[in-house]
């Protein structure tokens, strides 16, 4: 199986991230890093590869097999098309763009180059999204019927010297963190098909929002609800309760509640409830819990081993170009319903 050669587009935070897992890899190899900015020629200095800042050349002299898009939101379209017309696969960063229908441009130019597309959404990689999944859509619970989703933390007051985190349309926690709730949710409980939504702006005072509520409607007739802040002093946050990124404090609690007709799970401490006695269900009957043990794993280590089958075309992207547009689109709503007070549809995306 020969090694696949990927470039990293983007140096910053998460895009060195992927640089080293690329690194640590036995199945692929970084090639190189393209950044606009020349300070970031330090990364792949570091890392002991060729920088470029200009995308271009950098893809016609290293001709990869695929790139990492790490980049912000609103470049995303144009480079993608760039590296499209280069034959080169995709793995953009969430979300896939700012817009439904940049989306939609990165989707056509990669069915029109044969080229596949990869959206980070790592943590359907996690084992533990992806055993709760089992859970909820194998029956466990009987019937779904709601759930309940906290991300509430304090991001340090210099993570907004980065001026675009504080404006829209790709600022505030919306499109930066709750767009990876979103997904999780939709990978666990099936399409969302409307959204109502309230925000604040009133700690931080910036043009995007700092605590949000939604409620949630689902396809398929759940229900649930989102309570989520940048700036609440909380150990309620995925990133807090399941030690997937070892830059946050980690809490033994849950962030999501899952509820249906015969029982409930607790994540990410993955306890379950249900009636000791099935024949004697309600209120008045003794409820018993069990853990359900999930061994960890690196999701972005999964996602980038996953990426390495797609370009070979074993397997199928498990967050594709247009399942990430409806993922967007859910936020997009959310973001339409903050503005309007009212309601709002979850518009459809093409199949």
């Amino acid at each position: 199986m020969s090694t696949l050669r990927l470039c990293v587009i983007g140096a910053g935070w998460i895009g060195r991230k992927h640089a080293e897992r690329i690194i640590a890899s036995d199945e692929c190899e970084l090639a190189a890093i393209c950044d606009l900015a020349p300070e970031r020629k330090a990364v792949a200095d570091e890392l002991g590869v060729c920088w470029d800042c200009d995308l271009t050349a950098m893809l016609d002299r290293e001709q990869p097999d695929g790139v990492v898009i790490a980049t912000p939101n609103g470049s995303h379209v144009t480079i993608a098309e760039t590296c499209a017309r280069h034959s080169t696969h995709l793995l953009v960063e969430k979300p896939i763009a700012d817009t439904i229908e940049e989306a939609l441009r990165v989707n056509r130019a990669a069915e029109a180059a044969g080229v596949q597309v990869l959206v980070g959404h790592h943590r359907r990689h996690n084992p533990l999204i992806r055993e709760t999944r089992d859970v909820v859509q194998g029956g466990a619970l009987g019937r779904l019927v709601a759930i309940s989703a906290h991300w509430m933390l304090t991001k340090p007051a210099n993570y907004y010297d980065v001026t675009w985190r504080t404006k829209r349309p790709g600022g505030g926690p919306m499109l930066i963190n709750l767009i990876h709730e979103l997904d999780s949710l939709r990978f666990i409980c099936g399409e969302i098909d409307q959204v109502y939504a309230l925000a604040s702006s009133a700690v931080r005072g910036f043009e995007v929002e700092d605590s949000l509520s939604m409620t949630l409607s689902f396809a398929n007739g759940v229900v649930g609800s989102v309570l989520a802040s940048d700036t609440a002093a909380t150990p309620w946050s995925y990133e807090a309760t399941t030690g997937e990124n070892p830059h946050y404090f980690h809490a033994d609690e849950n962030c999501y509640h899952f509820a249906g007709t015969h029982g409930a799970l607790a994540f990410p401490r993955m306890d379950m409830w249900q009636y000791a006695d099935e024949g004697r269900r309600g209120w008045q009957h003794p409820m018993q819990t069990t853990h359900r043990h999930v061994e960890g794993d690196d999701p972005l280590a999964r996602q980038l081993a996953h990426f390495c089958r797609v370009i070979r075309g074993e397997e199928t992207a498990i967050a594709g170009g247009r399942d990430a547009a409806r993922s967007l689109a859910v936020a997009l709503a959310a973001l339409e319903s903050m503005e309007s007070h009212q309601p709002a549809t979850v518009p459809a995306i093409p199949a």
